[in-house]
């Protein structure tokens, strides 16, 4: 099973997100900055590593919070660990990279039909602060979603 991370970065009522521009999973889709943890690296190591890789900001270690560890299951194996980390300060400007195009969405006006399927049952719960651990079924990789069930964290 792969390790990953995820960054939800919010400013006031609004939430930053990427359009996936290319990727192992979800490309052309909206999320948060992220990807797989390299050997030796932490995990938040890897989440202010893929920020500044995909939207071009530094997140500080001091500012983020694990809010999310989140297992997807494909085809009833575990595949991925993503740990969700959720913060409000950065420095820099988001800006476009071979990655992602960055976009501010507003907290009510997530774009959901834009994410991926079982982004759409847990993303907004991680914007809001909400803190759990969940498992989620695909019976592909990030495809054909089944189920997913909320967990404590």
């Amino acid at each position: 099973m792969k390790v990953a991370t995820l960054a939800i970065i919010r400013q006031q009522d609004k939430v930053l997100l990427g359009l996936k521009k290319k990727g192992e999973i979800g490309t052309q889709t909206y999320n948060g900055p992220g990807g797989k943890v390299e050997p030796g690296e932490t995990t938040v190591e890897c989440v202010i590593r893929e920020t500044d890789e995909e939207l071009g900001i530094t997140l500080h270690p001091e500012s983020l919070k694990l809010i999310s560890i989140i297992t997807f299951f494909a085809a009833g194996e575990p595949d991925f660990e993503v740990h969700v980390y959720l913060t409000h300060e950065f420095t820099g400007t988001p800006t476009e990279t071979v990655d992602m195009i960055p976009e501010w969405f507003p907290i009510d006006a997530l774009p959901l039909d834009r994410m991926l399927e079982s982004d759409r049952e847990w993303f907004s719960k991680a914007v809001a602060g909400e803190e759990f651990r969940a498992n989620v079924y695909y019976k592909q990789r990030a495809a054909d979603f089944e189920r997913i069930e909320f967990l404590p964290l």
